[in-house]
């Protein structure tokens, strides 16, 4: 191998570790952000309340947990019989080098029975 090949290998591994290290907390938050719903789906009584109620218990994990990408216009809430979906669609523009940014979309949803309007 040569010196020209070495130093092309080391900038390549040097970009890969770069958009490794920006990309890598992004995806960290979203499991975090999973997380927090599929805990808010299950908590108790969560089928009694409403939209705020819900948004409230998700705002608060959120701001333990630090994940300031995720906003009230991102979480949604149907309603389907009993049947109750919790969304969250969102995306997050993380600079990766220079003037180059990275466009990450994210969309999750948990279920739960809706007890509130039996």
């Amino acid at each position: 191998m040569s010196l020209i090949s070495i130093i092309l290998l080391l900038g390549v591994i040097g970009v890969l570790a770069t958009i490794g290290a920006r990309l890598i907390p992004v995806y960290i938050n979203y499991y975090n952000v999973r997380s927090i719903m599929q805990e808010v789906a299950k908590s108790p009584g969560i089928g009694n309340k409403n939209f705020s109620q819900v948004f409230y218990a998700i705002q608060t994990r959120l701001t333990i947990n630090n994940i300031n990408s995720v906003t009230e216009k991102d979480i949604s809430m149907k309603t389907v019989g009993n049947q109750t979906t919790l969304a969250v669609k969102y995306t997050v523009e993380t600079p990766l080098l220079g003037n180059v940014d990275a466009l990450v979309h994210f969309d999750y949803s948990v279920h739960y029975k809706n007890t509130r309007n039996q």
